[in-house]
């Protein structure tokens, strides 16, 4: 059982066909024991994926930090596609990242195919199509994030998905562990849980920095940079009412209209971005049992969110209940 996690129960998905090269076709060469069985489209396995933050058939438990979503997935041979007839507004789209804690993980994508088994890792994007399959009874964590969150646009990710990252190294290595020891530890961090968003977040945001530097244009790396930069600098002084867009513009020796451009690849505005990284950032709090002592109005204060009636209107907006109702349900 994973108690610090929000049980959900899976839904039931038909069968559909796809154009994508079956499993079947794939080459030995190409991936390993791929023609030991029959592959799980053709024993009920399959799963059409529909929206961009869908919730994988075999998911036992899920829990959410922000812009950050981890899932405990699990269950027999499973095939999940995502075909271009069904992908609307890549602004919605989310990068995913798989870290198999038992069994292989394949993952199709942008002319590439990749297989990992544990530690390592491997990511995909929701705004393309992509095949991911799981030929034998597996367990894995699926982190699923923002692109702005990790500073990357979708022409970014096309050079990172379907990749077998090791994860024994570096980043990778850490981001593995600590995704591992969600599964393992869960009930000893029930209380810190949503405080270990950030952690997950962080180091997905370094690792691809790293594989962005190993593949991008040094144009490319520079921007990425800047914009990590700059969404460090947001977290960091959050609380501060001043904090705005030409403060940030400033702080940076950039001018405004190029910090818009920036966040306008990501499909948000800087002002946007941060008011949704300060109710973020009041969303953790309030599910902190060691901060129930503070009142919700402060709550508010402390991620720059003045005055209470506001500070709730925006909350509710963004999340559908109040800061109040939200740490009830939380208690």
């Amino acid at each position: 059982m994973f108690p610090w996690w929000c049980l959900i129960e899976s839904s039931d998905i038909g069968n559909r066909g796809y154009a994508m090269q079956r499993v079947s076709e794939v080459k030995p060469r190409q991936v390993r024991r791929c023609t030991a069985d029959p592959p799980p489209a053709e024993r009920g396995g399959l799963q059409i994926v529909k929206s961009h933050q869908e919730i994988l058939e075999g998911t036992t438990a899920r829990h959410r930090f922000g812009e950050v979503t981890v899932s405990l997935v699990q269950g027999g041979p499973r095939e999940l596609v995502r075909p271009a007839r069904l992908i609307g507004d890549d602004r919605q789209a989310r990068l995913r990242m798989c870290r198999p804690l038992q069994g292989e993980v394949w993952v199709f994508q942008d002319g590439r195919h990749g297989v990992v088994r544990p530690p390592q890792l491997i990511s995909f994007d929701t705004g393309r199509p992509f095949k991911v399959i799981m030929p034998e009874q597996f367990r894995m964590v699926d982190v699923m994030v923002t692109h702005s969150l990790v500073g990357l646009t979708a022409a970014d990710t096309q050079r990172l998905t379907a990749r077998a990252w090791s994860g024994d190294q570096g980043a990778a290595a850490l981001l593995s562990s600590l995704l591992e020891g969600l599964d393992r530890h869960g009930e000893e961090v029930e209380t810190a849980v949503d405080l270990l968003g950030g952690s997950v977040a962080g180091l997905t945001a370094v690792l691809f920095a790293e594989r962005m530097r190993e593949v991008a244009p040094d144009s490319e790396i520079a921007r990425q940079a800047l914009m990590l930069r700059i969404q460090a600098h947001v977290r960091e002084h959050l609380a501060e009412p001043s904090l705005s867009p030409i403060e940030v513009a400033r702080r940076h020796n950039i001018s405004l209209r190029y910090l818009q451009k920036i966040f306008q690849e990501y499909g948000v505005s800087p002002a946007r971005w941060i008011r949704a990284e300060r109710l973020a950032r009041c969303r953790t709090e309030l599910a902190d049992p060691s901060l129930d002592h503070l009142p919700v109005a402060l709550i508010g204060e402390r991620a720059g969110l003045y005055g209470a009636s506001h500070f709730s209107r925006l909350f509710r907006g963004r999340y559908g209940v109040t800061p109040s109702e939200f740490r009830k349900e939380h208690r």
